[in-house]
């Protein structure tokens, strides 16, 4: 019987580990090359944003476009905020990283992805 816990407790313990180890890493902008095309963190600010139809609107982070830390993205219309309210909210986003223009972008596609802080 001791044998038995012993085994379930290390399996469960690695399954955690596992399940951690999966979490998308927090990075800044600064290492954004580094990462494009993976999935990854960052926190900036909002600075101002443009809608450019029901479903796409791209925030600027860390800036006022065309001096933008990076993009963000947001894709689909499961994603319901409030834009105004987010301009000047420190937001952590997480999504996939990919360069537009030699400009940094991230997309997201659910407000599961984005964090308020």
């Amino acid at each position: 019987m001791k044998k038995l816990l012993i085994f379930l407790i290390i399996v469960t313990a690695s399954t955690f580990k596992t399940l951690a180890q999966q979490k998308p890493e927090q990075y800044n902008v600064n290492q954004f090359i580094k990462h494009v095309g993976k999935k990854i963190t960052l926190c900036e600010t909002v600075y101002s944003f443009k809608i450019l139809s029901d479903t796409v609107t791209m925030l600027n982070m860390g800036g006022d476009y065309p001096n933008q830390r990076f993009t963000v993205v947001v894709s689909g219309k499961e994603i319901q905020l409030n834009y105004d309210d987010l301009k000047g909210k420190h937001i952590c986003v997480t999504g996939d990283t990919s360069m537009y223009k030699k400009q940094p972008e991230m997309l997201i596609y659910h407000e599961n992805q984005i964090q308020f802080k």
